[in-house]
């Protein structure tokens, strides 16, 4: 089995020129090559392998965060071929009415670029920020994900190195500046729950994927139970369900502990998926089971990023 997963994927990003996605047309021709070169994971065959049978082969397609894209754009590729796709979702934008601080960030970036929000921040914020020295340092966590030193860096800013506390104001005031005093609302860029309960009736599997998108292994054991907890408790409330498994934000080595995944096994997931780029070749009882692999979309063909625009210009 290989799991495979996506996050944004479009057909373009009007007004975001610097904000990386998989357009639509990309992943449909992935979906292609995926059905000549390697076939699908069913529903059944997957619901098989949790319950205790043979990794059955394929690829195990996956997509994180509860995008908005998902059920515009998603589902009715997936729809169109048969195909079964596995949803981790956030449940804090439909509970709080707000957008996540890491899309916080991908949005001011999309749409200044990592040089214009660095500038910003050592005009705005320069008591956040290290010393000038270790400004253009790449950072190991977005390493060939991105495709400029000042975007690693506030990325790594951001998502792992400042606090919940640190990063808030200035990350609201940072979209603020970005789009004019008028960033998109959250339903926008998210599922709500009618979405969530739209990919259910379609067979999709829909799975907790926590409540702020926060760095698990730097919350507290009892903060990493509740953001299990509320994510799980979330999309039972709309379709989903904690049997399809926890999904961890992040996803790399260093964004969850044993004390995470302790609290996966404690609200009743059966299995968690993290971020490393190998297949399942063994039945779930003999894989380590709160920390499956996943490979990352762009790895294969037709899986490079396009930036703003439309789908026409990755065509051409």
């Amino acid at each position: 089995m290989k799991p495979v997963m996506y996050h944004y994927v479009r057909p373009g990003a009007e007004g975001l020129p610097h904000f990386p996605y998989l357009s639509l047309a990309d992943f449909e021709r992935q979906l292609e090559d995926f059905a000549t070169t390697h076939g699908f994971v069913g529903r059944d065959a997957f619901a098989a392998w949790t319950a205790g049978g043979p990794a059955p082969s394929g690829v195990l397609l996956t997509f994180d965060d509860g995008l908005r894209d998902h059920i515009d754009f998603v589902l009715p590729a997936l729809k169109a071929r048969g195909l079964f796709g596995l949803f981790y979702v956030s449940s804090g934008p439909a509970v709080t009415g707000r957008i996540l601080d890491v899309h916080k960030v991908h949005l001011a970036l999309g749409r200044l670029g990592g040089e214009r929000v660095l500038a910003w921040l050592e005009a705005n914020a320069a008591e956040l920020l290290p010393e000038a020295g270790m400004r253009g340092e790449s950072s190991p966590h977005y390493a060939g994900q991105v495709s400029d030193e000042a975007t690693k860096f506030v990325k790594r800013l951001f998502n792992w190195d400042l606090s919940g506390e640190e990063r808030g104001a200035v990350l609201e005031a940072l979209l603020d500046h970005a789009f004019a005093g008028s960033p998109p609302p959250w339903q926008d860029f998210y599922l709500d729950q009618q979405a969530l309960r739209e990919l259910s009736r379609a067979g999709m599997g829909v799975g907790p994927h926590s409540h702020t998108h926060a760095v698990s292994a730097e919350l507290s054991p009892q903060r990493q139970r509740e953001e299990v907890e509320l994510s799980c408790e979330f999309v039972e409330l709309h379709g989903g369900s904690r049997a399809w498994g926890y999904c961890y934000p992040h996803g790399l080595a260093a964004s969850f502990s044993p004390e995470t995944e302790r609290a996966v096994a404690a609200a009743g997931c059966p299995m968690a998926f993290a971020v490393e780029a190998r297949d399942i070749a063994a039945p779930l009882a003999e894989e380590r089971r709160y920390a499956l692999p996943r490979h990352n979309c762009n790895a294969f063909p037709h899986g490079t990023a396009s930036y703003g625009g439309d789908e026409a210009a990755s065509a051409t």
